[in-house]
Order: C-alpha cells, then sequence, then structure tokens
C-alpha cells in the first residue's frame, strides 16, 4: 500500500504519491525530480510543468480515469524500481535530516503516535537550507498531533511562518498574491518553524477512512465561484482534503453549483483554512459524482491555477 508521503523511482525520475485512491495494479503520482543524462536532479515545482513533462516524456501515464473525472498522471506497479517509504527513514546525515528527526522524536514520544519523513531529506536529496516534511497517517493519529502541534505553537517551540521566500517559490501556479498566500499558511499549525527550519506536514487518511472509491463515476459540469457556509471540517486538516459546507451564494456557474455539499481538494495548499462557521469563497471546477444511483456535487480545487479557497469571516 502506498499513499500520499511516498515516493516512486521510475526510470531513473522520481515521483511523488498523490492521495490515497489508486486504480488496480497502478499509482497516481507526478514526476518531481527529473534526472538528466549527466545524472542530476531538476526540481519541477509546479503540477503544471509535472504534466508537461508527461505529455512529452510519458504521454501513456496520462489517462482518463472514471472515478477522478479529468485526465490523471498514473504509472503501472510494474515500472516502478524502487519505492520510498517516509515511515522508514532512520539515516542522519545532514543538517535538515537531523532537524527532521528530532521533530519526529519530539513528537513520537510525546504522544505517542508514528511519524514519517517524507520529501528531499528522504529521499536523499536535501541541502543545507531544505524544508522538513513530516506525515501522519490516520485520523486518530493526526488528531493527536494537530492537539500537540497547538500546545507547541503555544510554548514557540514552532513559530508560524512569516517569510515569503518560500510562498514565491511553492505557488507560482496560483493567481492568489503571494502575501495572502503568506497571511493563510501563517495561521496554521501543520506549517511552520522548528529550529529556524520551514516545516510542512501532512495528516494521510488511511483508505478505510477515506470518502471516494474507485467505482464512483465524476463529471465535468463547469467551473463555478460560490460563497459557502462551512458545517463540516473533520477533513479539513488532511490531505486530501474535505470542506462540508452550505451554498449562500453562487456568484458563477451553472445551476446545479445551488446543490454542492463539498469542497474537495488533493493538495495540502488547501488544508487547514477553514472550520465549521466560517464563511469562505471558493472558485474550482463543479462536479458531479455518481456512486451507484447516488448523486451529489462538489466543488474541486487544486488542478487550475485560478482555483481558490479563501475565508471570508466567522457566521
Amino acid at each position: 500500500m502506498v499513499l500520499e508521503g511516498f515516493y516512486l523511482n521510475v526510470d531513473g525520475d522520481i515521483y511523488a504519491v498523490k492521495g490515497v485512491l489508486h486504480p488496480l495494479d497502478k499509482v497516481i503520482a507526478i514526476p518531481v525530480y527529473t534526472k538528466s543524462t549527466e545524472g542530476k536532479y531538476h526540481r519541477i515545482r509546479s503540477l503544471r510543468e509535472s504534466i508537461k513533462y508527461l505529455e512529452k516524456n510519458k504521454p501513456k501515464y496520462l489517462e482518463k480515469l472514471d472515478f477522478t473525472g479529468q485526465i490523471t498522471p498514473v504509472v503501472p506497479l510494474s515500472d516502478v524500481k524502487r519505492i520510498y517509504n517516509p515511515l522508514e527513514f532512520y539515516e542522519v546525515s545532514t543538517e535538515p535530516a537531523r532537524d527532521a528527526i528530532a521533530f519526529k522524536k519530539m513528537i513520537e514520544s510525546s504522544i505517542d503516535i508514528e511519524v514519517g519523513v517524507s520529501g528531499s531529506i528522504l529521499l536523499r536529496l536535501d541541502s543545507f537550507d531544505s524544508d522538513i516534511d513530516l506525515v501522519v497517517y490516520g485520523l486518530e493519529a493526526g488528531q493527536k498531533l494537530y492537539k500537540f502541534l497547538r500546545e507547541l505553537r503555544f510554548k514557540e517551540i514552532i513559530k508560524p511562518v512569516r517569510s515569503p521566500d518560500w510562498i514565491i517559490e511553492t505557488r507560482s501556479d496560483s493567481t492568489i498574491p503571494p502575501e495572502r498566500w503568506l497571511e493563510l499558511e501563517s495561521r496554521k499549525l501543520l506549517t511552520g518553524i522548528f529550529r529556524d527550519r520551514l516545516y510542512t506536514m501532512k495528516i494521510v487518511p488511511l483508505p478505510s477512512e477515506y470518502w471516494e472509491t474507485t467505482s464512483q463515476k465524476v463529471r465535468d459540469v463547469g467551473r463555478s465561484t460560490l460563497t459557502c457556509k462551512i458545517v463540516g471540517s473533520r477533513y479539513s486538516i488532511t490531505t486530501p482534503n474535505l470542506y462540508n459546507v452550505e451554498i449562500l451564494e453562487t456568484l458563477y456557474g451553472e445551476t446545479e453549483a445551488s446543490r454542492v455539499s463539498y469542497i474537495m481538494s488533493m493538495r495540502s495548499r488547501f488544508s487547514e483554512l477553514a472550520d465549521v462557521g466560517d464563511k469562505v469563497e471558493v472558485e474550482g471546477r463543479l462536479e458531479e459524482v455518481r456512486i451507484g444511483r447516488e448523486i451529489t456535487f462538489r466543488i474541486f480545487i487544486g488542478n487550475d491555477e485560478r482555483d481558490r479557497l479563501l475565508p471570508l469571516e466567522k457566521i
């Protein structure tokens, strides 16, 4: 079983596993490091660049899946040369790795959960200023983690993000201004500073806790912009993430937009942005989700640079 936070070696390139749900004998994953003929790695920073790379070099990896309703990057398991498991990282040889292990051990010894080390540190591609990327699997462990992070923030052992450099580097594929992203990220507990080093964390639901199924059929209805009230936020801190909503106003979109019951994203940047009672504005892809005879509508965000989820006020 491979989940968000795992990586794959495919013909020397490194792919990041995305999400929880995968087709039979395949894995949804995107290239994040590509290897040149000289043996050097190029870091891919945006989803758009990842898709362009696949279109040029691995077009067979791009498939239209019924359960995603869109062209999706999928890697056959038979093409995978190596799996990098974040729960199997123990080596400490660089300063970022030492900081990551210290953070991991602090959490594990305090609240008795298992924490994985992901990102460039897991891949042994980190440099002196690399971020710490940690991952926790399962809702129960995630809730324990989130509560503990609140305590660490109160004690100032971890601190909010203040520098725009990381935002500028990682949000070039979004039309939301960097200063707005910085404001949003500085509120988060899953993003912050530990030992003067940026950290990001993902809480990934287990397959048994996940709300989607490969038997569902998703249909693109069009783009929509809505204002909503958050009425459920159990999965707001996870990746993938989900917000249950009550529609307040349709600003743009098809008539089906009034039937939207939740907002969903596969991307961690949209986690931890709103809680129950918050009023938000969302723009994204309006989708019909059909499971058997049951039909629901949702807004999917994260694959288009115009997508956004912005808190407005508390209701």
